[in-house]
């Protein structure tokens, strides 16, 4: 029994061996291959004397998440052809997408994972290299995760998901000398600790940080209170009377996570909160969305001032148009909103979306 036991632990380890060498290989990072559209940029003037404000959507593709730097060398891009209009002053907040710094998780993986053709593909590569971390996170899940997959998925890397996505816009910020509202990011149970993002147990939030011209943070995350039904079975809900505001260089500012904007009470939250500028990091998943008629609210009861015939008959654009900043922005009491979209070619993902400005003369 001895023997067989001695044999069972030999033929054990020499398959970990293997698993862990096969699960180390092909995570060299491919070349930096920087794909910028210029015409992803937009900039409005708050006409205040207090500064203008910036909106990036820059265009992703699975090579600019497979390390810090390439990260870091696609948004510099933008941030340098925003800097060559001569719109970056002392005085300019500048505006990144929704789940800009999510697909970090793929950082630092197998060259497989960038190449695949489509999301479910590169999660199978990802899951088989990286098993015993998604295990574990697997078992410590809350009961909040319905889906404990892609749960799993996103808490194995958070710690490490947050340090890039704090270094590389703290970094931005500070080269450029401007405030960054930095899109979004999913991670477990976040919190900001002397001036750290700190990781916890427990569920996944899509959260935003503010960055200060000096690259340090504003102290409170902006979360988001409206997950829509795709993402309700892995992330958790904040709370939209706590949404916070942000006195910065071009005005008093609250930050709205996407869905966030089509809801009555974010914008009773805003009037609260007394701000001026509403900034909203979006994203909306597959090409020519907004083209399609629109299917209405999603995971959540639709508001009672939304005519239902609108459901199905006007298109996605549209309902963007009449159910968020533009129809909805005079209520909050802000004279400013400004979306931004991702856009790019994650795996079949897709994306759609358009920029969307409100000023005093649009309302």
């Amino acid at each position: 029994m001895q023997r067989g036991f001695r044999i069972f632990s030999i033929i054990l380890a020499i398959l970990l061996a293997i698993y862990f060498s096969w699960s180390r290989m092909g995570r060299k990072s491919p070349p930096l291959d920087v794909q910028l559209h210029i015409d992803s940029l937009y900039v409005i003037n708050t006409d205040t004397g207090r500064g203008n404000i910036v909106g990036i959507s820059p265009y992703m593709v699975p090579h600019d998440y497979a390390s810090a730097s390439h990260f870091q060398a696609k948004l510099d891009a933008y941030m340098q052809a925003a800097q060559l209009e001569g719109w970056l002053r002392p005085n300019t907040t500048v505006l990144f997408p929704e789940y800009i710094g999510t697909w970090l998780v793929v950082e630092g993986e197998k060259s497989q994972v960038y190449k695949a053709g489509s999301v479910d593909g590169a999660m199978g590569v990802f899951l088989g290299s990286n098993v015993f971390s998604f295990l574990r996170n697997w078992f410590m899940a809350p009961d909040e995760a319905e889906d404990k997959v892609r749960h799993s998925i996103f808490a194995s890397k958070a710690e490490r998901m947050a340090r890039i996505y704090q270094d590389v816009f703290g970094r931005l910020a500070a080269k450029y000398k401007v405030t960054i509202v930095a899109g979004s990011i999913l991670l477990q149970n976040p919190v900001i600790t002397r001036n750290r993002i700190r990781i916890g147990n427990g569920p996944l939030y899509n959260v935003t940080a503010v960055f200060n011209p000096d690259g340090s943070m504003q102290q409170r995350l902006v979360v988001k209170a409206f997950p829509i039904s795709d993402e309700q079975p892995f992330m958790v809900s904040g709370r939209p009377g706590e949404l916070p505001a942000f006195d910065l260089p071009s005005g008093r500012t609250s930050v709205v996570i996407c869905a966030d904007a089509w809801y009555p009470a974010t914008y009773e939250a805003i009037r609260k909160n007394q701000a001026s500028i509403i900034l909203v990091p979006s994203y909306t998943q597959s090409d020519k969305a907004m083209d399609q008629p629109w299917g209405g609210y999603s995971g959540y009861a639709r508001p009672a001032d939304v005519d239902s015939t609108d459901i199905g008959k006007i298109t996605l654009r549209d309902a963007w148009s009449k159910y968020t900043l533009p129809g909805r922005l005079k209520s909050s009491g802000a004279q400013y909103g400004l979306s931004v979209t991702l856009r790019g070619r994650l795996w079949d993902l897709g994306a759609d979306g358009e920029f969307i400005a409100v000023t005093p003369d649009s309302v």
